[in-house]
């Protein structure tokens, strides 16, 4: 399991200050914005909606809810409880280690195998493709799954995901909504991506 950690968007914590719409760590050099309509999400809430999700068999959301930190700053569109699948985003950071910063995409290619024996009804839909993130350089991966709940219910869910790595570290975002884009848009999610302010 080495890249459980990476797989579930774990985090070293570091403080950071939310006001208002806004969100900053100076210590990690991260700015972000939310629409004035979403949600900041506390680490107690990120951890709670964990719970509600079924992640394949029990063994790995057993290691997910153990190894799982709070991501640097999470966000939805609405308050929970939500009876649908709430639109999301969240930042974490994870020093690079042995992995390589300057291939981004590798590091996207490496958690892709435990997405596709995790998910129910998992597709690839981008595969992992070098981009640019505030201004460095990063790679971008789209993925489609069915998120299962304990009432029996699940969710058509796209999940994107961006790896942007900074000297010893790297950010992983990870956003989340329903593939039909029925309660929110993919839209909004770049539009919050693309206030984001990383020190270089």
């Amino acid at each position: 399991m080495r890249f459980l950690n990476i797989v579930l968007l774990t985090v070293i914590s570091f403080s950071g200050m939310a006001n208002n719409n806004d969100f900053e760590s100076v210590t990690v050099g991260l700015k972000i914005s939310k629409p004035s309509d979403w949600q900041f999400v506390s680490a107690q809430e990120n951890l709670e909606n964990l719970k509600r999700v079924e992640h394949g068999s029990p063994e790995f959301k057993k290691l997910m809810l153990k190894h799982t930190t709070a991501p640097l700053v999470a966000m939805a569109k609405y308050a929970e409880p939500f009876d649908d699948l709430n639109p999301s985003i969240k930042v974490n950071l994870k020093p690079l280690g042995s992995l390589d910063g300057n291939n981004p995409s590798q590091i996207l290619n490496l958690i892709l195998p435990q997405f596709k024996k995790s998910f129910q009804g998992f597709k690839l839909v981008q595969k992992p493709v070098e981009t640019k993130i505030a201004g460095l350089k990063a790679s971008y991966m789209r993925l489609n799954y069915s998120l299962s709940i304990p009432d029996g219910r699940s969710f058509p869910t796209t999940s994107e995901l961006w790896i942007v790595p900074r000297g010893d570290f790297f950010f992983m975002i990870g956003s989340g909504t329903r593939q039909d884009e029925a309660t929110g848009t993919r839209k909004e999610i770049k539009e919050i991506l693309n206030t984001l302010v990383l020190s270089k």
